[in-house]
């Protein structure tokens, strides 16, 4: 697990081949990719061969006219123009040097956009994988993991990746192409020339200036690594703070919030100079190599009696080998950073989906005898939160969980849609495992109202369809009616086009549990689950709603966490919960006679809401 990235040893950073499994995305662009690699190639020809051979064939010429007569160069363009005047010979050499950067030019501009195209592309695809595991995870994922440190390895990681695969795998193929082409003119003509202590000190130098890429790589991986755990701590802190306006504000928490944010982006600052220190020291640092070794050059060459036209072209060609060791050192501590982000972005992707679908599902038919409890036991981490529970509800029943805080009594309906495998025993539904069935197949077939219900960005009418996403607007309305949402949502501005704000914010507690209560109407599942579904109500909303749930639980078999003695009154069987067990199993007036638990409630008449 990642989490541990930033909690002292450093894993080791990974070989470049762990970006390949990445790559698959280029498939869907790869003739854009594949032509800016080409143009890369280009361009490397144009800056590694075609700079330094300008000062050796075509500089003579303009400068040194009568000497270069014979020159090969001369004789070309004669022959390729004809009989040329001197000073058309002046003006067409001279137009090679706008034409060469021309070409250059164009090249590097065409690998650039056709790059960062290929690398947007690609950036969508691993966002849109990483969305997509991330609906298939477990809500016990969710538990343990901040929204706001999932959302930045989902955007912040995720871009970084991108940078590598598409820019930085450009310039693996454009740079060394660049350097090589440098090279290889460099000792061509120092073998041509006799000047072999040219080649020697590059051949010196280029292992200097990769020594200090990867010593200054290895110190900017490890910061890399924490700086981009730090960005997920700060979106998280930023994160909380958004969704809890409300409380921040009544408990008057804004300084603490204030110190908080101030602390993390104080933090990601000094790791960010960190970052950048490292990755900027590259390049200055292989200037002062390539400096020390273009001097040396220079030096031997003066002493051998080399003339100023012969080492332009040698130092040109020098120096364009040296330019893409600078570039690739850029490209490493890159690559230093990806490694750091696909470690981030794997927690998620390589993370197993411990409720996995059978491989061959079965298909679930409408209920038609019992959901069965044998001996199961669940637990969140250690401790458990259910303890071999054996129970049967027969379908059709109408079954009440009471209990104190705690209990077990969310947990115990959590487990029927499949939100939690438990540890030990099992859940039957007509004799068959609940683990034998397809998670979605089965989630089809039950209802659920929860305590807290969400409200998705959108209208009124938009969230009472996520009961069932192809329902006509006016089988919206009569789920609205029967959930007694109808008189609110006429009442307003745009009726049922009315947007409810970010997470339901322009409604009220009641409105949205009526909302939420309309979707299960709609939704018509012959399984329902209602965890605390009036608690959000007022005395007056309670008595409408009553008669609805009456309704809505008729031929239903229905699990109804509640707090209050008038919800309950519609069960045909109650279920008392302590400690993670059912200890009383009853009518009403059967645990009212004869179980202290449940007597103790009824005094106080609050019926616990659990967890």
């Amino acid at each position: 697990m990642l989490a541990a990235a930033g909690h002292g040893v450093e894993p080791a950073v990974r070989p470049v081949k762990q970006f390949l499994p990445y790559y698959r995305h280029l498939r869907a662009v790869k003739w854009p990719f594949l032509i800016g690699v080409a143009c890369g190639l280009v361009y490397a020809l144009a800056s590694g061969v075609g700079l330094p051979l300008m000062t050796k064939v075509v500089f003579p010429v303009l400068f040194n006219a009568d000497a270069a007569s014979n020159k090969p160069y001369e004789i070309w363009m004669r022959g390729l123009l004809g009989g040329i005047s001197h000073e058309r010979l002046l003006l067409v050499s001279c137009l090679w040097i706008p034409f060469i950067f021309l070409i250059r030019a164009v090249a590097g501009y065409s690998n650039s956009y056709l790059i960062q195209f290929s690398g947007l592309r690609v950036l969508e695809a691993i966002r849109t994988d990483l969305f997509v595991k991330l609906q298939s995870l477990p809500l016990s994922f969710f538990k343990h993991n901040r929204s706001g440190d999932l959302l930045a390895r989902l955007m912040s990681d995720t871009e970084i990746l991108r940078q590598v695969i598409a820019q930085a795998s450009s310039d693996l193929i454009k740079q060394p192409a660049t350097l090589l082409s440098a090279f290889g003119f460099l000792v061509y003509l120092s073998v041509k020339d006799h000047r072999f202590f040219i080649a020697l000190i590059a051949l010196i130098t280029v292992p200097l200036c990769v020594t200090v890429i990867r010593a200054t790589g290895k110190r900017l991986a490890a910061r890399a690594r924490m700086l981009q755990a730090q960005g997920g701590a700060l979106t998280a802190t930023l994160t909380e703070s958004l969704q809890s306006s409300l409380e921040i504000r009544a408990y008057n928490l804004e300084d603490r919030q204030i110190s908080q944010f101030r602390q993390r982006i104080r933090e990601i600052l000094n790791l960010s100079l960190k970052v950048v220190k490292y990755r900027q020291a590259i390049s200055p640092s292989i200037e002062v190599v390539a400096a020390t070794g273009f001097a040396a050059a220079l030096f031997f060459g003066v002493r051998e009696g080399m003339k100023l036209e012969g080492f332009m072209t040698l130092g040109m060609a020098l120096f364009m080998a040296y330019e893409p060791i600078k570039k690739l050192g850029m490209i490493h501590s890159l690559f230093r950073q990806g490694g750091a982000a696909i470690e981030r972005i794997e927690f998620i992707l390589h993370e197993p989906d411990t409720l996995p679908d059978p491989a061959v599902p079965k298909p679930v038919s409408a209920p038609q005898r019992a959901i069965r409890f044998d001996n199961l036991t669940f637990a969140y981490d250690q401790e458990p939160v259910l303890r071999e529970v054996n129970v049967e509800i027969s379908i059709g029943q109408v079954v009440a969980l009471v209990g104190p805080s705690g209990a077990g009594k969310s947990t115990f309906v959590s487990l029927i849609p499949r939100f939690y495998d438990p540890q030990s025993g099992g859940i039957t539904l007509d004799g068959t495992d609940l683990r034998a069935f397809a998670k979605k197949d089965l989630r089809n077939h039950i209802a659920i109202v929860p305590q807290m219900p969400a409200l998705f960005v959108g209208t009124i009418a938009e969230n009472i369809r996520i009961g069932r996403l192809d329902a006509s607007h006016a089988e919206v309305m009569e789920a609205a009616r029967k959930a007694h949402a109808d008189e609110f949502v006429r009442t307003l501005p745009d009726g049922y086009q009315t947007q409810v704000g970010e997470r339901g914010e322009k409604v009220s507690g009641g409105q949205r549990q009526r909302i939420a209560i309309a979707r299960a109407f709609l939704r018509n599942a012959p399984i329902l689950i209602l965890d605390e579904a009036t608690s959000a109500l007022d005395s007056e909303s309670e008595a409408m709603i009553q008669q609805a749930l009456a309704e809505l639980v008729k031929g239903r078999t229905t699990f109804i966490i509640a707090h209050r003695f008038s919800t309950i009154t519609i069960a045909d069987r109650i279920l008392v919960f302590q400690a993670g067990r059912i200890v009383a199993d009853g009518t009403h007036e059967q645990l009212r006679a004869g179980n202290a638990i449940y007597q103790s409630m009824l005094s106080g008449q609050v019926l616990a809401a659990g967890v």
